[in-house]
């Protein structure tokens, strides 16, 4: 990743996820003890998760988007929002089927940019071939200007369920899905 994205992805740890950031380099996300793992996967060095307070849901609890380098000493190099607020008021998002499965975008958005987890299973190898993929969308003004794939094992529970139970709508966005 180019330092210009890192220059995108830089934000303060707030004092919730402090205890998230760890010296262990096999840490499977950056959501703490007390939070439910929404997403959680490694992008090469990096890794991105989502993370939920126990009791999130439309009007109580929060839902933050974290992205940064596992095991290291330093911050977490992104948080949104930077502040504990409901999942409709920081996310939009949805749930969408496929042919062979089905998938998930949520996108966080601080102006002028926009990061979107996605994950998917569906007909998307060679001779229609079931396939999974995921990662994130980097978009600044709505166009994307990097894409970064998801690597090994991905923990989630994006889906239907899920954004019904916090709320989360897509607010009139769409999201296409990366080859």
């Amino acid at each position: 990743m180019g330092r210009w994205i890192a220059a995108i992805l830089t934000a303060t740890l707030p004092a919730a996820a402090a205890t998230a950031q760890t010296t262990n380099t096999a840490q499977a996300s950056f959501c703490t003890s007390v939070e439910s793992v929404v997403v959680a996967c490694r992008t090469g060095g990096k890794m991105v998760s989502v993370c939920a307070s126990k009791a999130a849901g439309p009007n109580s609890g929060y839902l933050q988007y974290r992205f940064g380098q596992p095991g290291s000493t330093e911050p977490i190099e992104l948080v949104l929002p930077e502040y504990h607020l409901p999942p409709p008021k920081v996310a939009t998002g949805e749930s969408v089927p496929f042919s062979g499965g089905g998938g998930s975008w949520l996108r966080f958005a601080r102006a002028p940019v926009a990061y979107t987890v996605y994950s998917g299973v569906g007909k998307w190898g060679p001779n229609g071939e079931v396939r999974a993929k995921g990662g994130i969308v980097v978009e600044r003004q709505g166009k994307a200007i990097a894409t970064l794939k998801c690597a090994g094992e991905r923990i989630g529970e994006l889906g239907p369920d899920w954004f019904e139970r916090m709320g989360i709508k897509t607010n009139g966005q769409d999201f296409d899905f990366p080859d």
